[in-house]
């Protein structure tokens, strides 16, 4: 698991990939219980992350697809004008 410095440069693909290998070793019951504690920690940081970046992907097409709308009005509206 990186540390939050290294987070930061983290990409969401990566964080998912390294959910998966956490998640597959924490089901392998090979580890013992304070590697599993671990684990689990790191699991729930990746999840954190991944969340996140989900968040600020939702916002930012919600923006484009305001500021799309927006334009689409104002040509619209200009268009009615010229017909006038």
């Amino acid at each position: 698991m990186k540390t939050s410095k290294e987070n930061k440069s983290l990409k969401f693909e990566e964080a998912i990939e390294q959910l998966e290998t956490t998640v597959e070793q924490m089901e392998n019951d090979q580890l013992p219980l304070d590697q599993l504690i671990l684990r689990y920690e790191e699991g729930m940081k990746l999840v954190q992350f991944c969340q996140e970046k989900l968040s600020e992907a939702e916002q930012k097409i919600e923006i484009l697809t305001q500021t799309q709308k927006s334009e689409a009005k104002l040509k619209s509206d200009a268009e009615e004008l010229e017909l006038q």
